[in-house]
């Protein structure tokens, strides 16, 4: 089991990488990065982690097969950024 602090990290990482390489260069292991950060938040009690998360997936996979604006998924890429800040941030209730 990882921690609160290794999460947002990875959280960190995987989010900067989606952003950086695009949206058109979006590729399934992101998305399966996604998915196991998923379960580390539920393990840790990050509800509201694993919610956003979750949500980022589904839109992520519903873009890539071409359901989805990519409005949808920046929104949901910066619901993503603001926490990561707050976990930054050390604001912790409420995750």
């Amino acid at each position: 089991m990882g921690t609160v602090e290794g999460l947002q990290s990875e959280l960190d990482a995987c989010i900067s990488n989606i952003n950086s390489a695009g949206l058109g260069s979006l590729d399934s292991g992101n998305i399966e990065k996604l998915e196991k950060l998923s379960g580390e938040a539920a393990g840790l009690g990050m509800s509201q982690g694993k919610k956003l998360i979750d949500n980022l997936v589904t839109v992520l996979k519903s873009f890539k097969d071409g359901s989805a604006k990519e409005d949808s998924v920046q929104i949901r890429l910066t619901a993503m950024d603001f926490y990561i800040k707050k976990i930054q941030d050390g604001s912790t209730e409420d995750l």
